[in-house]
């Protein structure tokens, strides 16, 4: 049975305030864990966001310029199995070029 889950950003410490640069992903998709769903940005660096779990990404919450505010989810995944706990995600920094 499907379950829905949304996508939230880990907390940190301090909290880099991020600002959503780009959806890399449409609504309608299906995703894949590990999937990079976004770009998001702290002014210094570029990080991605990627999808803690297999599932169809329903709806996003943010669009490109917002600031990302880490108490509210950033998108909506429909997820097929029983439900279970979805770990909130951490921005993966960009790798840099060799």
């Amino acid at each position: 049975m499907p379950f829905v889950y949304e996508l939230t950003l880990a907390e940190e410490t301090p909290q880099p305030e991020y600002t959503l640069v780009q959806q890399l992903v449409p609504e309608g998709t299906l995703v894949g864990t590990g999937q990079n769903l976004a770009v998001l940005s702290d002014g210094a660096a570029e990080f991605h966001l990627r999808a803690p779990l297999q599932g169809l990404l329903v709806e996003w919450f943010l669009h490109s310029g917002e600031l990302v505010d880490p108490d509210f989810a950033l998108a909506r995944i429909v997820a097929e199995g029983a439900e279970r706990p979805v770990s909130s995600v951490t921005p993966a920094r960009f790798a840099q070029p060799c």
